[in-house]
């Protein structure tokens, strides 16, 4: 990954990083990627080293337990119901997206990351926020610990599992 120059900014509940990328590594950003975190400002150097080290086993981790659970995802998500005859494509904030990318399961296609959240580095936890296709009003979180995922569910699940 490239360096990343985060300028934090304090916030009364998440204090708020602002970051260039576009993009990590197949995942598009929505925006540009930000991050967050309610731990003092003191230790963000030490939070971005953390990520800095383990974004690859995280990457790794994030794109596995999506493939493998794309379709419960998916039939959870009710998305299908809005393809019908008239209507090949439906447009997302991911952008227009036809029944068979659906199906196809293509994650980056149907994925952009909004922003990362960072814990303190002992607790070994990182929560990720993005915009999905299958579903734009409460978008996709995913909370790793560790090597496992330990949460997923609306971009909400990233405040409350650690």
């Amino acid at each position: 990954m490239k360096a990343v120059n985060i300028t934090w900014e304090a916030g009364e509940e998440l204090h708020q990083g602002a970051t260039d990328l576009s993009a990590w590594h197949g995942f598009k950003a929505y925006g540009n990627v930000g991050f967050l975190t309610q731990e003092d400002l003191s230790i963000t150097d030490t939070m971005q080293q953390w990520f800095i080290d383990n974004e690859k086993r995280i990457y790794a981790l994030v794109c596995d337990y999506v493939k493998q659970n794309y379709q419960e995802l998916l039939e959870e998500s009710e998305f299908l119901d809005v393809f019908d005859e008239d209507s090949e494509t439906y447009p997302t904030r991911v952008g227009e997206v036809s029944e068979a990318d659906m199906r196809a399961g293509d994650i980056f296609k149907l994925m952009q990351l909004s922003a990362f959240v960072l814990h303190h580095p002992d607790k070994n936890a990182l929560g990720m926020i993005f915009e999905c296709a299958w579903d734009e009003e409460h978008g996709f979180g995913i909370v790793i610990q560790g090597d496992k995922v330990i949460s997923q569910g609306f971009e909400q699940v990233v405040y409350r599992s650690l």
